[in-house]
């Protein structure tokens, strides 16, 4: 069978299948400008992933558009097993930062875009943010190792949109933080009183709305005294509080949280 084949019946993307090709993980013969693996071959891999005996895999993704245009074209569509094989074949090679910032985010706010078009209804846009909370929940783990600190995961009272603040959980989750993820609309008491009584070092507000960053501003300066003064930006004083705004990528959340 063909190289593309193979990784079909694996269930991983092209690039693994090849990457795995290269390694000489998955014997296979050149002809002409592609690759021939036996069925055998494919089977005995197929077994050992199986096993838990699954090698690594390292995908580098050179276009995100066309893996973004599938994802909201089966978000839109309210097809959620379609929308899981296209972040299973990804997912493992992929961080979960990377997968946030360049694939489920740009999903969302193209299907955003199109509510504000009119081209999308607003029962769509809930149904496509439920499956990618099902799905990020399902890649969300923290790697073995001595973690860094804990985190305190929330967004302010009359934030009603919980999903970045669950793509930050996941990420910081990743980089070997401990974390408490709230979900979404607390207030701020509620919030800082279980960062006091889990010892957080760090919590960290999204938001998707420039008025509520501003009220988080003002509502959460008792908690870091030198106040949030920018984008994933605190003071050093006691727990420190980074607020995410619109725009704000996962890039800067994990920057600044290794920082403080």
């Amino acid at each position: 069978m063909q190289l593309r084949e193979a990784a079909d019946a694996l269930g991983v993307h092209y690039q693994t299948a090849y990457g795995w090709v290269r390694d000489g993980v998955l014997p296979a013969r050149k002809r002409g400008r592609g690759y021939e693996i036996s069925e055998a071959d494919v089977a005995l891999l197929a077994q050992r992933r199986e096993q838990g005996t699954e090698p690594a895999r390292k995908i580098q993704v050179r276009d995100w558009g066309p893996l973004t245009g599938r994802l909201t074209a089966a978000l839109l569509a309210g097809q959620e097993r379609r929308a899981q094989a296209e972040l299973d074949r990804l997912a493992g090679a992929i961080p979960v930062l990377e997968l946030c910032d360049q694939l489920l985010a740009p999903a969302l706010r193209e299907i955003g875009a199109a509510w504000a078009a009119n081209t999308a209804s607003i029962a769509q846009e809930h149904r496509a943010t439920a499956i990618c909370e099902r799905l990020l929940t399902c890649h969300m783990r923290m790697p073995a190792g001595r973690p860094r600190a804990t985190a305190v995961v929330a967004t302010p009272a009359g934030e009603r949109h919980g999903f970045p603040s669950l793509m930050a959980a996941a990420c910081l989750a990743e980089d070997h933080w401990r974390v408490h993820h709230l979900a979404a609309d607390l207030p701020a008491t509620e919030v800082a009183g279980l960062a006091a009584d889990v010892g957080a070092s760090l919590t960290v507000l999204s938001t998707t709305m420039a008025d509520t960053a501003t009220t988080a501003l003002a509502e959460y300066q008792p908690i870091d005294p030198a106040g949030a003064a920018g984008p994933w930006a605190g003071g050093p004083h006691g727990c420190r509080v980074l607020i995410g705004r619109p725009g704000d990528t996962l890039h800067d959340l994990i920057s600044q949280a290794r920082a403080s």
